[in-house]
């Protein structure tokens, strides 16, 4: 799988292919994955501010901050406590949460972003993500298995935030009660 983003620092543009290997497909014995055929190089673009689709930022942080958001993606989809999140809730087994959650949001939307280069900031990212965790408690009680996991992975996602130094960036509104 190959994923192209373009960064912006400092007033250069940074194109970032990521090449993707499945390690289960290349056993001992077979030769290495193949090599990407491109390079990054950076490009010097004098509209490249000007374009919204690209990721950018005014701090030099910026692109490091969105890498970071990708590794923690991939460290939230390994957690154990990751399984109600994994997809969006099924309309037909859960006919009743599309009524009562209005911006639903799974991991495998949030990894598509960012696999996407939709977020601009971490800012963004860090939204989503709790955007996630308040519609599990909104819609699950406190007590279901469901919610459990939801308040273990919070922690989880909360403490990766501090190590990380992206802590500062969290603006999310505080979680909503969950029904009874």
């Amino acid at each position: 799988m190959v994923y192209d983003c373009t960064y912006e620092l400092n007033g250069w543009e940074f194109q970032l292919l990521v090449v993707v290997y499945s390690l289960e497909s290349y056993s001992s014995k077979e030769a290495a994955p193949p090599k990407p055929s491109k390079t990054v190089l950076p490009v010097l673009s004098a509209a490249s501010s000007s374009s919204s689709s690209r990721r950018s930022s005014g701090r030099n942080q910026g692109v490091h901050e969105l890498s970071a958001c990708e590794q923690l993606t991939v460290e939230l989809v390994r957690h154990e406590d990751s399984w109600p999140f994994m997809k969006l809730v099924s309309k037909t087994q859960v006919p009743d949460y599309y009524d009562i959650i209005r911006k639903p949001i799974a991991l495998s939307t949030i990894r598509e972003k960012v696999n996407n280069c939709e977020y601009q900031t971490a800012g963004e990212y860090i939204s989503d993500v709790e955007l996630m965790f308040s519609n599990c408690l909104q819609y699950n009680p406190r007590q279901t298995n469901e919610a459990k996991a939801g308040v273990r992975l919070q922690q989880f996602f909360h403490s990766e935030l501090s190590r990380l130094g992206l802590r500062e960036r969290c603006s999310a509104p505080p979680a909503k009660r969950s029904r009874q």
